[in-house]
């Protein structure tokens, strides 16, 4: 019997779950969507939807935020400067996913989406330092492979 008193470490498993659930749902769901969109339905421009996705993003926090519904720091203009190359980063990977989406068969585009996390693994051992146990680096191959598994 377990007991969902606060502290616990099994009161936290069940929104823990659900919120990998939903992200994963979530996740999924935009490459069908965007898929669709761009190749199904024509949309012209890749860019056009990644910043309309971005502003979705961005007004869906915010709201959030103001019911309390999450809780994260008020935007300082320091931040931006202390993170400057990742913000480009992250505009440049999100505009070539979802150019290579219209480009790419579903099956291919997962494969090479799963291939980034062995990717950031090596990566991060080589230049942070990090190590990881056996476990997650078995995991994480796990997922690539199933990802060739399923494009096959």
């Amino acid at each position: 019997m377990t007991r969902q008193a606060d502290g616990d470490p099994a009161s936290g498993r069940l929104p823990r779950l659900l919120s990998a659930l939903f992200y994963g749902t979530c996740s999924f769901l935009i490459v069908l969507v965007n898929k669709a969109l761009l190749t199904t339905y024509g949309f012209p421009s890749p860019i056009v939807l990644g910043i309309g996705q971005m502003a979705a993003t961005i007004m869906i926090l915010y709201v959030s935020k103001l019911n309390k519904i999450i809780h994260f720091p008020d935007f300082d203009k320091k931040i931006p400067i202390k993170l400057f190359p990742l913000p480009l980063l992250y505009v440049g990977n999100h505009i070539s996913g979802l150019s290579s989406t219209s480009k790419l068969s579903l099956p291919m585009f997962t494969v090479l989406r799963k291939f980034t996390i062995p990717l950031t693994l090596l990566l991060e051992t080589i230049i942070l330092g990090k190590q990881y146990p056996l476990s997650i680096i078995i995991s994480v191959f796990a997922i690539v492979l199933g990802a060739f598994i399923a494009a096959g």
